[in-house]
């Protein structure tokens, strides 16, 4: 019973951080204050997608001030930067018989 329930909480997980990276790619530049408005989650739990979003590479942030306060927009990232694209041009083509 707990293995099963330890496979829906990670489903979950996967889910609300694929949720929130596709809301982040449709509105580029929003804030955390900003996202936890459009989707209606807590700041934690934003701030905690965020991170996961930032180590696994699928998002990037700007810091700016603005009034004297830091302001982080999030960003996703393009197709071009999630390709190699040295490694796929060094790829050896096989030989057609």
């Amino acid at each position: 019973m707990l293995k099963m329930a330890n496979i829906v909480r990670s489903k979950k997980a996967l889910e609300n951080k694929y949720f929130l990276y596709e809301i982040i790619d449709k509105n580029s530049g929003l804030t955390i204050y900003d996202l936890t408005k459009k989707v209606g989650w807590s700041a934690g739990k934003i701030n905690y997608y965020i991170k996961k979003l930032l180590k696994d590479g699928m998002i990037k942030n700007t810091i700016s001030i603005v009034n004297g306060r830091t302001h982080k927009s999030y960003f996703s990232k393009s197709i071009n930067e999630f390709i190699n694209w040295n490694k796929i041009t060094n790829l050896k083509k096989p030989i057609k018989k």
